[in-house]
């Protein structure tokens, strides 16, 4: 009769410390997720920072190489103009 209390309360610590470790687990493996879903969103933000600042760079790019913004930045910066145009510089405002 002892020995079968004993093999009870054997199998009873037993089950109940299987308990215990499949609960920590658990809890570690949630924490674990929890912390890798945080990562990813921090990734994706990230990635879509990026994205636009790539997007804004191809922009400045395609602007540089357009006929309109070359002309405009060599009338502006080197002082070119077009055959018969006549350009006057105001030198009271310099």
């Amino acid at each position: 009769m002892q020995n079968l209390l004993k093999k009870i309360r054997l199998r009873s610590v037993l089950f109940l410390l299987v308990i215990v470790y499949l609960t920590v687990n658990l809890i570690s493996a949630q924490f674990e997720l929890m912390t890798k879903k945080q990562e990813l969103a921090n990734v994706q933000t990230q990635k879509e920072r990026l994205e636009l600042e790539v997007a804004d760079t191809e922009s400045l790019l395609e602007e540089d190489q357009d006929e309109v913004y070359i002309e405009r930045i060599a009338r502006e910066r080197l002082g070119y103009a077009n055959p018969g145009e006549k350009v006057y510089i105001d030198i009271q405002s310099e």
